[in-house]
């Protein structure tokens, strides 16, 4: 979570959107983690895991990156401090396309 609020903080000012999804009620503990972390981005409590179905969640984490028409771009299931770059650069490369386009 500290990577994913450092990634927010850096691109939140071009316009990148952070979601993260809670499957089922969120506990004190998770709220605790949440502030404990300095988390900024919304945080959806997918109480009927509507969205975990959408997006065919099935392991935790994932991270989809979805450009700026809506449409699933990138996937990566789990998560490790070595993804930073590359969510960076699949970051990079979207911004770069909306800006072109």
């Amino acid at each position: 979570m500290p990577r994913l609020v450092e990634l927010n903080e850096k691109y939140e000012a071009q316009g990148v959107k952070f979601v993260s999804i809670d499957s089922g009620p969120r506990s004190a503990a998770a709220d605790a983690f949440l502030e404990e972390n300095g988390v900024r981005h919304f945080v959806l409590n997918d109480l009927k895991d509507e969205v975990t179905s959408d997006y065919r969640i099935v392991a935790i984490p994932v991270t989809v990156i979805i450009d700026h028409e809506g449409r699933v771009m990138f996937r990566h299931l789990g998560f490790a401090d070595e993804m930073v770059p590359r969510l960076e650069g699949e970051i990079e490369t979207l911004l770069a396309w909306k800006d072109a386009s």
